[in-house]
């Protein structure tokens, strides 16, 4: 093998005891490949492949550099830090880019859409054959007249009514309190650990 291509297979080599053949592994493997086909040839189609062949291995020295740099320096600061400076450039740019009044418009336009959106769906589920003191008949015929005499209360009502909603499944898996779920009905509690008395 000549010293050039036995220079590059000892590069090679190396590359992959260090794992550096993971930094790109798909020009790696061109690298390795060529080399190989390199080795097999003579005379000028020898030169060009090592031409080539120098050029691949000169970039991707370069980019196992860049990684090595990029990596130490993400491990020297630490995955908090990395996500402390991410959070102070992204509040940089807040201050730097104040809200836009448009973004106020957009947001009331969501509510009102998603408040009617609720309204036709409170509005379209009648129930059938239910008697006069059915508990959904009685919320179907009140959000009824609610929406004849004040359209813009009951959305406001609706939103109150979802956003309660919202809470109590909050509540109900613990997040608000901190505390554990509620048990099921017909579940029993566990039983508290006895404390043995000392004689």
């Amino acid at each position: 093998m000549p010293p050039e291509l036995d220079a590059i297979a000892q590069v090679i080599d190396g590359w992959r005891t260090q794992g550096a053949d993971r930094v790109a592994p798909l020009r790696f493997h061109r690298i390795a490949a060529l080399h190989a086909r390199a080795a097999q040839r003579d005379g000028d189609a020898r030169r060009q492949l090592e031409a080539k062949l120098s050029a691949l291995v000169e970039a991707y020295a370069h980019e196992i550099a860049e990684a090595d740099d990029t990596h130490t320096m993400a491990r020297a600061r630490g995955d908090l830090g990395v996500l402390a400076d991410d959070m102070t450039a992204r509040a940089r740019d807040d201050a730097a880019y104040p809200e836009l009044p448009a973004v106020d418009d957009f947001r009331r336009l969501w509510s009102t859409l998603r408040t009617r959106t609720q309204v036709r769906k409170s509005l379209a589920q009648a129930p059938t054959g239910a008697g006069p003191l059915n508990s959904a008949a009685l919320a179907h015929r009140s959000l009824t007249l609610m929406g004849g005499l004040s359209p813009g209360y009951l959305q406001h009502f609706l939103s109150y009514v979802d956003t309660l909603s919202w809470l109590e499944t909050l509540q109900d898996a613990g997040v608000l309190t901190g505390k554990e779920t509620a048990l099921p009905v017909g579940a029993k509690p566990r039983a508290k650990p006895r404390v043995r008395k000392k004689s």
